[in-house]
């Protein structure tokens, strides 16, 4: 097994980066636990079969073959099964999951005052897109979202583990990129078609930011991408992906780099180069800020 985490809140307030609103209530996420390549069961001896509990489970399997246990009925895991699993359903992955290896992240959803969100996954989707859905039983990721969906979680978990103050807000908009992707691979009936294609000028101005993050963009250029208003991009960009244009390639530089200090040996000005810093300080001030450690020693403790 790679990694495994059992959090702990830091903080008498929850971070508000990822809302979800439910009858006059905000509801915003605590993490519970996460996971990244568990081959083994680890946790509570209750959990080793069949159970409920309030938490949402996002799980993936990303090697070998097995299987697992929802509401009763045996399914097949293999790499690329995605596995969503709501408050009060019952669920084992540890009884049959035989020589599959898959990663996870548990957590609820939590008002300021401590009461808990129950609904069902799809409900909360429907809730955080505005759109009516519905999730399909069995889901296969490919292979390339396979692979972005864990990049997330290991983010997650990196800021999870992170002493900075900040690290439970960036986890918590971690926590949005995975919806995003349920969004965009799983939750497509009855969204609009326009939602889902390039016609649509707030993911053409996505699109634009994905393909470009480590260039100088600016809200003109957005605004004409999308050929509408400033005004309206950033009001409707921040809607549908609950932050701002500048602050989405904020967010794409620093997962970029945070990717090429795991797994190239670039140096550090390299890096700031190569994501869009400019200026090596500027990227170990905002590096530090977001993680509370500089990208050297980020290194070495992924090593």
């Amino acid at each position: 097994m790679l990694r495994y985490l059992q959090t702990q809140r830091r903080s008498e307030g929850i971070p508000q980066a990822l809302v979800i609103l439910h009858e006059n209530q905000a509801y915003c996420p605590v993490f519970v636990h996460a996971a990244v390549d568990q081959d083994r069961a680890i946790g509570d001896i209750e959990t080793f079969s069949e159970h409920t509990h309030d938490l949402y489970h996002i799980v993936l399997y990303t090697r070998s073959k097995g299987h697992y246990l929802k509401c009763g009925r045996k399914h097949e895991a293999e790499p690329g099964t995605l596995v969503i699993v709501s408050p009060g359903q019952a669920h084992d992955f540890v009884s049959l999951r035989d020589s599959s290896v898959y990663s996870e992240i548990t957590f609820s959803l939590v008002t300021q005052a401590g009461k808990v969100l129950t609904m069902p996954f799809e409900r909360v989707l429907a809730t955080y897109t505005g759109v009516c859905g519905r999730i399909a039983e069995d889901l296969r990721l490919s292979k390339e979202a396979s692979q972005e969906l864990v990049i997330i979680m290991i983010q997650i978990m990196d800021y999870l583990q992170s002493p900075s103050p900040m690290s439970d807000f960036y986890a918590q908009r971690a926590l949005a990129n995975v919806l995003d992707m349920i969004v965009a691979h799983c939750f497509t009936e009855g969204l609009h078609d326009a939602a889902l294609t390039g016609d649509n000028p707030i993911l053409r101005a996505r699109q634009y930011i994905n393909e470009h993050y480590a260039e100088n963009i600016t809200a003109e250029d957005l605004a004409s991408i999308s050929h509408c208003s400033k005004g309206h991009l950033f009001r409707a960009f921040k809607r549908s992906f609950r932050v701002s244009p500048l602050a989405y390639q904020q967010d794409l530089r620093f997962e970029a780099a945070q990717r090429l200090l795991r797994f190239t040996s670039l140096r550090c000005y390299e890096i700031a180069m190569r994501v869009g810093y400019g200026d090596v300080y500027y990227f170990h001030r905002q590096f530090r800020k977001r993680m509370g450690i500089t990208p050297r020693q980020y290194r070495q403790s992924m090593r």
